[in-house]
């Protein structure tokens, strides 16, 4: 099945749990074939040195810190994005329209980034918003591993209420699956894995205030 048609069977359910509990996750949103395309791009990047370390912080004062977060990342480029990238930003531009039209969060853009944990490498208990800015609004995480076993380690863990340690949901990154939740509301944070975890990772964004 195309990668849109396999995708777009899941807009509702995504939408109904977004605005019911504020998360939703999503084994098989996309087929295998194309998330191994999405794999071997960012493979491919990696390999040519395009992957930089993420930095922690906002982007005027950012600062590399191994012990909160250790991923290699690629911010993609519309203007200069692959056949399979494109593809992507179809399903995701018409996944963005469902949440406007049903949840009126006022989203106008995807911002994205493919991201690379080399084993053993971490991301501390966070929310995707920062202090003061609530541009990015919901938080879309594809996972392109291919044959990931549970014993690997690597899950996301959701913290259901607030910073409270518990409950939590943890999510295994099999690849096809998509996880997405309220980036303002939702602490989380990445586990050390066994092998190199490999995902698209993208945020929902409002406008922020217009400058006088």
């Amino acid at each position: 099945m195309p990668p849109f048609e396999t995708a777009s069977q899941y807009f509702d359910l995504i939408t109904d749990n977004i605005a019911n509990q504020g998360y939703v996750i999503v084994p098989g949103f996309l087929p295998d074939d194309f998330i191994h395309a999405l794999r071997d791009e960012a493979l491919a990047l990696h390999e040519a040195g395009r992957l930089k370390r993420a930095t922690v912080g906002k982007a005027e004062n950012n600062q590399l810190d191994n012990k909160v977060r250790g991923d290699l990342i690629h911010w993609l480029e519309h203007t200069q994005a692959s056949p399979v990238q494109r593809e992507f930003s179809t399903v995701m531009e018409t996944l963005r329209e469902s949440l406007n039209r049903h949840l009126f969060l006022g989203l106008f853009e995807l911002e994205n980034h493919f991201a690379i944990y080399p084993p053993g490498a971490i991301y501390n208990k966070h929310l995707d918003q920062f202090r003061g800015n609530e541009e990015r609004q919901v938080t879309c995480i594809l996972y392109l591993n291919k044959g990931w076993k549970a014993k690997y380690g690597g899950q996301l863990r959701l913290y259901l209420d607030g910073k409270e340690p518990e409950p939590y949901i943890d999510t295994v990154p099999l690849g096809g699956t998509l996880v997405a939740f309220l980036s303002g509301r939702f602490w989380h944070e990445v586990l050390p894995a066994s092998q190199p975890r490999i995902s698209l990772t993208g945020w929902f964004r409002k406008r922020g205030p217009s400058l006088p």
